[in-house]
Formats: structure tokens, C-alpha cells, sequence
């Protein structure tokens, strides 16, 4: 019977991580493969290191406080507008970075996906080594415990990436716009804004109306607070009446309800020559509040080229110097509307933005000031009036099944912790001898 003598085994310089290339291989090729080889070798060598994993916590939590500075698409599209309006220069380098929905942004998944791996290597050399050290009697002590808590307080992450993960695709978050007085129902039709998991089921169906929104302000005149009173009914019978402010929501059947932010609803009633009302309801103006843009679109004005559509931006304390209209506080204290009317062809048969006019195809037929109560015939006959003003409150409506098993997370990775940090202390100095290698 014929021997077949064994192949070479080949060997890694521990000094270098080089595994020498065949002979007679190409040298340039050899080098390249030498040098990605050990330079994945020496990354995977930090990223199993407990420190980067606390480096890359650290940069979530950084992206993550830009997401509570910068509005979110997801819960707050208008005010992410009101922004872009405000900061013409900043706001498209922050869109193009997506810091305007960070949490979906590609740095912010590279960092967690780099940080649950960092967690996951270190645990994977971690969790056997324990249980080496839990079947060798000797080393069973206080340390032991500690390198036990502190496994399942790294574990915890995993429980709390399945709660997010399970949040977000069983849940949802949109919002909506609601001027004083109206109602909005819990369905998926009358979102403003509406972002939802591939797991989410039906909406629930009530019916939140706002009875009033009053605003308090700073003795400078900046917003110091805004309360949302509500009425919630379910099945046409009316089950909770609460006051939504901001970091107070209102929970109901899972559902929860936060106060996003506030503006103005101007009225801008359009009358045509010969008498048709073709626009008299309260548009919702956008940016912020002492200084908020809208458009008015009457498509039942007249054929094509005969409908009218309206630019204007609304000041509730406007500072009056001479000729010059600048914005003031956001106190209503005399509120005016600035107006451009236009008159032509609004394109509604291509998609568009609600809050743009395209006026490429219409004619400018006249401009001026409004103030409330004011009525104004211009000279093609048209009958402008700023009948009415509200203020409308933004709400942020979000479903997250998730959030039992991420408390979960929290509560067992806080009890970890502690019992990582203090078991050492309630006796002796003790420390785990190298777990010896299983064969």
C-alpha cells in the first residue's frame, strides 16, 4: 500500500501575521495579499477590543444628540421645511449628509453595525473562556461573578438591538398637522407624514380632536411653552380628555401622542369677479412662528389658464420701520399676511410640493399687505380677505411594540452593571487566574 506523504502545514510569524506565499508565486502578488491579510488581521485585532466598542457607543451618542438638536423627517417633516427655509446655506450640506433623518443616515448603521460586531468578537472569546473557568472549581469566586455580570451587561445590547429592530417593524411614527378646532383619526390616510415597519397592522382607529392650543412665552418673546388640550374618542364615545405639552404625551391603546411643534393658520378668502367663493378655509403656514410661509391654490377659479394660486408669508408681530416689514415675536399681537397673487396654470396634473407654487406658467396680478379682517378688490376684479386666523398644533404619532423588551435591556444591563462593579468589593482582592485550554 502506497504512503502519501502529509502536506506542509503552513505557519504564521507571530510577529509579523504573515503567511509566507507559495513558492514561485508572483512576488508583487504575494506582497499585496501579505499586506491586506495583516491589515485585516490588526483591525479585527481593535475592533474585538472592549475600548473601540466604547468609542463607537460614544459616536452613536453623539449622532444621536444632533438628532434631538436637528428636526427628523420622520417626526417632524415640517419643521425640518421651517429649517430649510431659515438656513438656506446649512440646510442642504446637513439634507446631503442626512442629518435630517440621522437615525437612517448610513454612518450612524456603519457605527452600530461596527459597534454590535466589536461587542459580539469580544464576547465570542469572553463567554468561552467563562466556562472554562465555572467547570474548574478553583476559580469560582467574587471575579468570576463580576466577568459573569459584566457578559450579561454586554448581552444586553443584543436584547436591546432586538427590541429597536422589533419596534420598527411592528411600529410606526407620522404626523399631522391640526388646526384649532378640527379633529384628525388615527388612519393611515390622514397622516401628513406617515413611516411604517413592514411588520406594522392596522391603526387603531380614534379620533383626536384639538379643543384649544394656547403658547407662553419668555419675557424676550421666544417660545417658553405649548400645550395641546385634546379630546380623545373611540367609537364616537369620548374616552380621555388631556393636555399634550412637550416631553408630556398622551398614551392611549399603545399609541403614543407627543407635541412636535406649533404654527399658523391663516385664512385667505378668494372671491372672482362674478361673486364664486373659490377658496375660504384655513391653510397650514410653514417655518417659524413669527415668520411662516403658505400657499393658496384655487384650481376651481377657471379653465387652465384662468386658476389662481397664492404666495404669502405671515407675521403676527411684524416690526413696521418706515417702508421696511420685518418679522418680530411669535406673539399675535397684529398680525399681518403679505400676498402675491398669481394667475395661470397651477400644473396640478404633475406631483408637487403642497407648500411650492410653480409659477412658470402664471401671471403676477397683484401684491400688498393684509391684515386681519381686510379685504382688498384687485384690479382683474378678484376679492382677497384675511377672514380668519388659528394656530394649529404639529403632532407626532408613534407606535413602537418594542419598547417592553428594550426597558428589558435596560433593567438587566443596569443590574449587570452594578454587580460588575461592586461584587469585587464585598471581600478580598480576588482575580481570575488564564482559564487553562480545553483539548
Amino acid at each position: 500500500m502506497a504512503l502519501i506523504a502529509p502536506s506542509p502545514v503552513q505557519r504564521v510569524d507571530p510577529r509579523t501575521d504573515h503567511i509566507p506565499s507559495p513558492s514561485g508565486g508572483g512576488q508583487g502578488g504575494g506582497l499585496w495579499w501579505t499586506l491586506v491579510l495583516r491589515g485585516v488581521a490588526r483591525g479585527w485585532r481593535e475592533l474585538r477590543k472592549m475600548r473601540t466598542a466604547i468609542i463607537l457607543l460614544a459616536i452613536l451618542a453623539l449622532l444621536a444628540i444632533i438628532g434631538t438638536l436637528l428636526p427628523q423627517l420622520p417626526q417632524n417633516p415640517q419643521g425640518v421645511m421651517g429649517y430649510v427655509l431659515r438656513h438656506p446655506v446649512t440646510a442642504p450640506w446637513f439634507a446631503r449628509l442626512g442629518l435630517f433623518d440621522i437615525f437612517s443616515s448610513w454612518f450612524f448603521i456603519v457605527t452600530a453595525v461596527l459597534m454590535y460586531t466589536s461587542i459580539g468578537a469580544s464576547m465570542f472569546i469572553r463567554v468561552p473562556a467563562a466556562w472554562r473557568r465555572i467547570r474548574t472549581p478553583a476559580q469560582r469566586n467574587r471575579a468570576l461573578g463580576a466577568e459573569i455580570a459584566s457578559i450579561i451587561f454586554h448581552g444586553s445590547f443584543f436584547i436591546l438591538l432586538i427590541g429597536v429592530l422589533y419596534g420598527k417593524a411592528g411600529g410606526f411614527v407620522g404626523n399631522a398637522a391640526v388646526v384649532e378646532g378640527d379633529s384628525f383619526v388615527e388612519a393611515r390616510a390622514n397622516y401628513d407624514n406617515l413611516s411604517e415597519g413592514v411588520l406594522s397592522t392596522n391603526h387603531e382607529g380614534f379620533q383626536v380632536k384639538v379643543d384649544s392650543f394656547n403658547a407662553a412665552y419668555w419675557p424676550s418673546g421666544s417660545p417658553r411653552d405649548f400645550t395641546s388640550r385634546v379630546q380623545i374618542y373611540d367609537g364616537g364615545r369620548l374616552v380621555e380628555s388631556r393636555s399634550i405639552q412637550v416631553n408630556h404625551y398622551v398614551d392611549y391603546r399603545g399609541v403614543k401622542i407627543y407635541q412636535a411643534s406649533y404654527g399658523w393658520a391663516p385664512t385667505l378668502k378668494i372671491q372672482t369677479p362674478d361673486g364664486r367663493v373659490v377658496e375660504d378655509g384655513p391653510t397650514i403656514f410653514v417655518g417659524d412662528p413669527q415668520l411662516a410661509n403658505g400657499v393658496v391654490k384655487a384650481p376651481s377659479a377657471g379653465p387652465g389658464n384662468q386658476q389662481l394660486g397664492a404666495s404669502a408669508i405671515f407675521m403676527p408681530d411684524p416690526q413696521i420701520t418706515n417702508q421696511a416689514i420685518e418679522p418680530g415675536t411669535p406673539q399675535l399681537r397684529n398680525p399681518i399676511l403679505l400676498v402675491r397673487l398669481f394667475r395661470g396654470d397651477l400644473h396640478l396634473n404633475q406631483p408637487q410640493n403642497v407648500f411650492t407654487l410653480d409659477t412658470s406658467n402664471m401671471d403676477l396680478r397683484w401684491r400688498g399687505a393684509l391684515r386681519l379682517g381686510d379685504s382688498v378688490v384687485t384690479p382683474d376684479g378678484y376679492r382677497l380677505t384675511f377672514a380668519a386666523l388659528k394656530p394649529y398644533t404639529d403632532l407626532t404619532i408613534n407606535k413602537d411594540p418594542g419598547i417592553p423588551i428594550v426597558l428589558a435591556a435596560f433593567v438587566i444591563g443596569l443590574s449587570a452593571l452594578l454587580i460588575g462593579l461592586y461584587l469585587p468589593l464585598l471581600g478580598p482582592e480576588q482575580r481570575l487566574a488564564p482559564a487553562k485550554e480545553l483539548i
